[in-house]
């Protein structure tokens, strides 16, 4: 019986083993996509970010002449005033 149990466990061996380099293959595999989508993801809001930036630098130039423009208007105004 002690040579049956041997010959089980050495037949049992290589697809054990298999199964766990192949297991051992894939979870590296999954990491390594996984690195590259969350590269990708953060190259996207890096972009996004220097979009966000210009956007805010836009408005405040838009603010500024819009300020410029209400304080002629006022002058022109109370100027016209009696």
């Amino acid at each position: 019986m002690t040579v049956a149990v041997v010959v089980a466990v050495v037949a049992a061996l290589p697809p054990t083993l298999a199964a766990l380099l192949t297991f051992a293959a894939a979870r590296s595999s999954d990491r390594r996509v996984g690195q590259q989508r969350a590269a990708v993801v953060d190259q996207s809001l890096d972009t996004l970010h220097s979009s966000v930036d210009r956007v805010g630098q836009a408005v405040e130039r838009v603010e500024g002449v819009v300020t410029d423009l209400r304080e002629r208007v006022a002058r022109l105004e109370g100027a016209q005033v009696p």
